[in-house]
């Protein structure tokens, strides 16, 4: 390769690591906490699946919210499942009224998809505002007030916020998806149906919206509540908020193979109905990785280049520090030994682009998607059949 050549990939190795800096830099500047409250009739709904281990620290995390949900409605695939077990423990304790619904397996749609529509049948006249969560989260105290308080003062028909990944176990998994997933976060977003998002794990609508959005149709043969909502939200031209400071904590301890796993599924659903930004990774991921690999080759071979690797491991590292004051600044700090690890892979960002990229590939040629105890079938983003349902986890 020309020389020529290797300062061309040189260079767009290092735009690409000082435009992912000047984004965190952008949602930095943006970042501003809810400060308006209203009061609101709120449900919930949760699907689950499995032993639900963080399920007690979760409804306690929901009564101590500072708006106070009417109701939550648990909702899961059989009484065979043991998050139904799980669910009726709980209700025994929560400060609020618990409702567990049973929705039955689903054929032609993703499992939680079929829980969300069983629990939708429960809204009633009284409710003003349908939240839907992830069983996987620890929401701050104010996390349903900044959800519900955009629908209830008119600034919006459905808010969502981010996930936001937390090493809760030092394994080398765990910190990879909180390296890749924090960096998809905080990418800039403009307010284009395209590029329109709506994180499922975090969603509050009102019933006026949901109904003009036929939401519970909108679950209909899909294997993703969250880009299914973004494109039937935009189709029926509801306004969608993404409150960029609204970042909700997600605790992670997976393994390196479960990590991979995971972030196949999440790419897999990028590819399916995004396929642009899957695109986008792949180009971007792949184009950083070859110009470290040529920086690297021409350093190790002459010497050469060698300003190009430590401007690239320089820009890498003080990513992963802003990243971190992101985290500050939303009052969810890592550790001192998770934050060094982070630190770390930054100055280790081929090997973090070798994994990344290993995940965008086989997005984008795998068929079948493990989701739980469920694996999936995929033709097409409307074409979904379960293959197979795997026994339950013992309880």
């Amino acid at each position: 390769m020309s020389v020529s050549w290797v300062f061309v990939l040189a260079a767009l190795a290092l735009a690409i690591n000082a435009l992912s800096i000047a984004g965190v830099l952008l949602r930095m500047g943006r970042l501003q906490k809810p400060r308006v409250a209203h009061n609101a009739v709120a449900t919930i709904i949760l699907p689950l699946t499995g032993r639900c281990p963080g399920l007690e620290k979760l409804v306690a995390a929901l009564d101590t919210q500072t708006l106070p949900p009417r109701r939550l409605i648990i909702t899961v695939e059989s009484q065979s499942d043991p998050a139904y077990g799980r669910a009726l423990e709980v209700r025994s304790f929560a400060g609020f009224s618990i409702e567990v619904v049973v929705a039955g397996p689903a054929s032609d749609q993703a499992q939680k998809c079929r829980n969300q529509q069983a629990a939708l049948k429960l809204i009633d006249e009284r409710d003003e505002a349908i939240v839907l969560m992830d069983g996987d989260i620890a929401p701050q105290k104010w996390w349903l007030s900044a959800l519900v308080s955009p629908l209830m003062d008119g600034n919006a028909d459905l808010v969502t916020g981010h996930r936001w990944q937390r090493v809760a176990q030092h394994r080398l998994g765990a910190h990879l998806v909180a390296t890749i997933d924090r960096a998809v976060t905080l990418m800039p977003r403009k307010a284009w149906a395209i590029t329109s998002v709506v994180w499922g794990g975090s969603v509050a609508i009102s019933p006026a919206a949901a109904r003009k959005m036929n939401l519970s149709e909108a679950l209909d043969r899909t294997l993703s509540d969250d880009l299914s909502l973004a494109d039937e939200a935009a189709a029926a031209g509801l306004v969608v908020l993404t409150r960029g400071a609204l970042l909700i904590p997600s605790p992670t301890s997976l393994r390196l193979a479960e990590a991979w796993r995971f972030a196949v599924r999440q790419y897999r659903i990028g590819h399916i109905y995004r396929p642009w930004l899957w695109w986008l990774a792949f180009v971007t991921i792949n184009l950083r990785l070859l110009g470290w690999v040529v920086v690297l080759h021409q350093v190790l071979t002459s010497g050469a280049y060698l300003w190009a690797a430590a401007s690239l491991a320089a820009l890498a590292v003080i990513k992963q520090a802003l990243v971190g004051e992101v985290a500050r600044r939303v009052d969810m700090p890592d550790p001192l030994p998770v934050r060094l690890v982070q630190l770390g892979l930054g100055l280790l960002q081929p090997l973090v682009d070798i994994f990344h990229a290993s995940v965008i590939v086989a997005a984008a040629t795998t068929r079948r998607i493990q989701w739980g105890h469920v694996v999936y079938r995929i033709a097409g983003p409307h074409s979904i059949k379960v293959e197979e349902r795997l026994p339950f986890p013992a309880s």
